[in-house]
Parts: C-alpha cells; sequence; structure tokens
C-alpha cells in the first residue's frame, strides 16, 4: 500500500519552493535594476573588499582632481597677472622712453617720465592685489586673506604684509661713516685722538681760490710744525678763537675745530643724519657727556631676550621711548631692520602644500619629500624682489622704479638738467638694474606658466587615473546586463510556474478532501 501524501506536506513543499522562487526573482529583479553584482559584503565577501579599496582611491583621485582644477586656476590668473606686469614694465616703448631720458637732447621730457614711472609702479602694486581666486589672495604667500602690499602714507615705502620690502638699509652703528676720522690701523679713532681727529679736518681743507686762501691751507696742513702762520685775513673756512683770532696750528686745536665742524643737535644736517650717524657725532662732540663710542661692545640690553628673528625683546621699548639716546635708538633700529631682513627671508621661503596624487610622503624627520607633493604658495616678494643689492640699490622692481621716478621729477623742467651729477649717476645705474628687474619678471613669469603646465599634465593623468578605477570598479560590481536580464526572465518564468503548479495542487487537494 503507498504511502498518502497528505496535503500539508504538499503545501510545506510547496510553499518552500515558491519561497525559493521568488527569492531568486527578488535577486534576478534588483540586479537588472541596480546593475550589481551583489549588494551586500557576505554576498561576495573577495569581491567586496577589492571595490572597496577601488571605491576609496576613486575617490581620493576626485579630490586631487578638485585639488589640481583649483590650483590651476589661482596659477592661470597668477599667469596673467604676471604677464600683465611684465607687458607694462618690460614694453618696448617705455624702454625707450627711459633710454631717451638718459639723453641729454630730449632730456626735457624726464619729469613727465617720472610721474609716468611711479603711476607704473603703483600700478603694478594694484595689480598684484588684484590677484585673487575667491576671497584669497594669491601672492599673500601663505597669509591669504589680507592684501599682501601696501604704501606708506606719502607712497615712498613698499611694505609687504607689514615689512619693509627695502629692509638692510640700516647700516650696524659699530660701522663707521665716511666722515668719520680714521686711525692708522683703518679703524674709526677714538674721542680724544687729537692727531688722527687733526688729520680728518685737514683732509676737509678746501684747495682755496685766491693766494691768501692757498696759504692758509698750506699752514694747518703742514704737520712738521714749521709753517709760518698767514697775516692776512683769515678765510671763512679758518676755525676761530673765541676773540677771533684764526687758531694755531697743533693737533689739539685743529681737532677740537674738527669737533666743532660737526652739525650740533637740533641743527638741519644733524636731524637728516641716521640714527648710526647722530650717535657717532655725539660721540665726537662728547655731547652728552661720556657718549659711548658706536663701534664698542653692543648695548648690555641686547643680551635680554630676543624673539623668533633674533630681535631683542628691548628693542621695541627703545623705539617707543622718546628720550631714547641716539646711540640705543641707532642699534635698536639696526636690531629691527635685520629682523625684518630675516622676516622677509622665512616669507619668501613659505610654502603651502597640496596633496595632487604625487604620494605626499614624509622623511625620517616627518618633512615632506620633495616631489611628493605641489606647494602652490606664490610669495609676491619673490615676484617682485626684496632687499638691498651690493650697491644699496633695492632689489625690488617696483621700487626700482620708484626711485627712478623721484630722480626724473627732481630734473629741470625747462632743460631736464638733473638735480645733482649724484642724481644722474644714480639714474644710469638704476637703468641698468631696471633692465635685470625686467629680466627677474621674465624668469618668475616662466616660471608660473612651468607651474601651469604641469598642472594641465597632472589633470590628464589623473582623469586617465579616474577612467582605469572606473574600469576597474565596473569589472568588479556591475553585471552584464545581458546576462542580468537572461536571468531574470528565467528567475521569473520559474516563478510563474511555481505558481502555476500551486493552483493545481490546491485544486487536485481539494476533490481529495471532498471525495
Amino acid at each position: 500500500m503507498g504511502m498518502r501524501i497528505t496535503t500539508g506536506m504538499a503545501m510545506n513543499t510547496y510553499r518552500y519552493n515558491l519561497q525559493n522562487s521568488t527569492w531568486n526573482l527578488t535577486n534576478s529583479r534588483n540586479k537588472v535594476l541596480t546593475h550589481r553584482k551583489f549588494t551586500s559584503f557576505a554576498e561576495d565577501p573577495s569581491s567586496a573588499i577589492q571595490a572597496w579599496r577601488v571605491r576609496r582611491a576613486m575617490m581620493s583621485t576626485e579630490s586631487y582632481q578638485k585639488n589640481n582644477s583649483d590650483t590651476y586656476t589661482r596659477m592661470n590668473i597668477a599667469w596673467v597677472t604676471m604677464g600683465t606686469i611684465k607687458n607694462k614694465i618690460a614694453d618696448p616703448d617705455g624702454r625707450m622712453s627711459d633710454l631717451y631720458a638718459a639723453n641729454g637732447p630730449t632730456g626735457s621730457g624726464r619729469r613727465p617720465l617720472g610721474q609716468v614711472i611711479n603711476e607704473t609702479a603703483e600700478s603694478v602694486i594694484q595689480a598684484m592685489n588684484s590677484a585673487k581666486s575667491g576671497e584669497d589672495f594669491i601672492f599673500a604667500g601663505d597669509d591669504e586673506l589680507n592684501a599682501p602690499f601696501t604704501w606708506n602714507a606719502d607712497r615712498t615705502i613698499l611694505y609687504y604684509r607689514g615689512v619693509n620690502v627695502n629692509a638692510g638699509g640700516v647700516k650696524s652703528p659699530a660701522e663707521a661713516p665716511k666722515w668719520a676720522p680714521m686711525d692708522a690701523n683703518g679703524k674709526a679713532a677714538d674721542n680724544p685722538d687729537d692727531a688722527a681727529l687733526a688729520e680728518a679736518f685737514r683732509k676737509n681743507i678746501p684747495a682755496g681760490e685766491t693766494d691768501a686762501d692757498r696759504q692758509w691751507a698750506d699752514y694747518y696742513k703742514d704737520t712738521t710744525g714749521t709753517a709760518t702762520k698767514p697775516t692776512s685775513t683769515a678765510p671763512d673756512w679758518v676755525p676761530k678763537e673765541a676773540n677771533g683770532d684764526a687758531v694755531e696750528n697743533t693737533d689739539a686745536k685743529l681737532a677740537q675745530a674738527y669737533k666743532d665742524s660737526l652739525p650740533a643737535q637740533g641743527s638741519e644736517e644733524y636731524t637728516q643724519m641716521s640714527s648710526a650717524e647722530r650717535a657717532w657725532v655725539n660721540y665726537y662732540k662728547d655731547d652728552p657727556a661720556g657718549s659711548p663710542k658706536p663701534d664698542d661692545a653692543e648695548p648690555k640690553w641686547a643680551a635680554g631676550d630676543k624673539d623668533d628673528f633674533g630681535v631683542p625683546m628691548a628693542v621695541k621699548d627703545i623705539l617707543d621711548n622718546p628720550n631714547a639716546t641716539e646711540y640705543d635708538k641707532a642699534w635698536a633700529e639696526y636690531y629691527k631692520d635685520q629682523g625684518d631682513v630675516q622676516k622677509l627671508k622665512d616669507m619668501s621661503e613659505e610654502e603651502a602644500n597640496i596633496d595632487l596624487g604625487m604620494g605626499l610622503l614624509e622623511d625620517a624627520d616627518g618633512k615632506l619629500v620633495p616631489g611628493t607633493y605641489f606647494n602652490r604658495a606664490l610669495p609676491g616678494i619673490n615676484m617682485l624682489g626684496f632687499g638691498l643689492d651690493k650697491d644699496g640699490d633695492p632689489n625690488n622692481i617696483c621700487m626700482i622704479l620708484k626711485r627712478l621716478g623721484e630722480i626724473y621729477s627732481a630734473c629741470d623742467a625747462d632743460t631736464g638738467d638733473y638735480a645733482s651729477p649724484q642724481d644722474e649717476e644714480d639714474a644710469m645705474r638704476l637703468l641698468n638694474k631696471l633692465k635685470d628687474g625686467v629680466s627677474f619678471i621674465t624668469d618668475r613669469y616662466s616660471d608660473i606658466d612651468a607651474k601651469g603646465a604641469f598642472l594641465q599634465q597632472n589633470e590628464t593623468r589623473l582623469k586617465m587615473q579616474g577612467d582605469y578605477l572606473a574600469e576597474q570598479r565596473a569589472d568588479l560590481e556591475d553585471v552584464d546586463l545581458a546576462d542580468a536580464i537572461t536571468g531574470f526572465s528565467w528567475d521569473y518564468y520559474c516563478y510563474s510556474a511555481a505558481l502555476k503548479v500551486g493552483t493545481q495542487l490546491l485544486s487536485q487537494s481539494l476533490i481529495d478532501y471532498m471525495s
């Protein structure tokens, strides 16, 4: 006798098979709709891990592409700006005007040219400050929130982020001025050193235009003590006693005459001197009494605490103190100037490193390895120059233009004659340095152009890398749509067949139950 299959048994088996058909149909439908081979890690752990790595690389590449695009935009703005500046300064017509101004026949155009050159310098700074990417100032180094360049009130001093671009021009007080008397060793003479001071006086004796003048000159230039004092009326340059008589030709008398020839405190000549020169004047005049010699040991306060740039902390208090001595002010100004030089150097070396997919590696000291990052910083002082050269002339091309503008503007309006022979000499020297400045600007323009070309190449590389990663991800995750549709059709057929079997099963079971 055969085993009778009950309705419950048939329904359990049918229900299990129907659930499998429904599950298979759902999976097939999801593959067709999502185009994915799997929707959970458990379905294919190996492929899921590989796909996660690929997707992480894709996200990094997208970030690199955005960084590269933003950086290229900055470089392009900088490139356009520097190109404009280069063309403005290196324009052949403008350069010819400079050369014409150097020649006598066309010298009458020097004063108008001086104004043009001044305006050119200011327009260059305006262009540098106007170069922005969004809210960022491109030429401000790593401080992108503030305009990089500013002028003082009369537009004679140019600052880069608050520091004078001509820093380095303050001489050490220990360096004696040219007019200081020298001893036998070539160093500034001590006070008192009557022989050295008398020699300094003798060197400044004018040649004289009349016989009487020359007689007085010969008298004071004599160091043997045998010359006879002239009986003629002494010229104005001859030092006088309190009673009006010419002083005797002795070292002591002439030393005092040298001291008296130095500008008095409060005089216009004294006021126009630097603090260092005033300190030397005070030393030789011994006014105030006991004034220290500037080239002696540095002041005691300089041995105190210093800031990050080597400037003694006491400098600020001295510069803010109106009663500070010229000696202390001279050293304070020197220390501050040297600190500004160091600040400019530090700012010129600033970097704003960004990861553009080149590795971003660090060495054992924690420093980034060159070639694994991109430096997008463009300090403005690296574009225009800073500091002073060996002649004491500015390296900054705008300050060269400003100085030329001042010289030309001071020329005679009708003849174009220079205000002084020194001005003419300075103009000739600065014109040659202006040409060097144009070459410097052109080099910086080329550097930015090279960076832009690299960014374009890097963009192409990143795009290709993104395409390869997208293909790799598709191989790991995406289904073959034709196969997926075929599988879905088969699973749908199986599901429909299961439903039809269920209808037949229910019908037969009901008849069996009724019989």
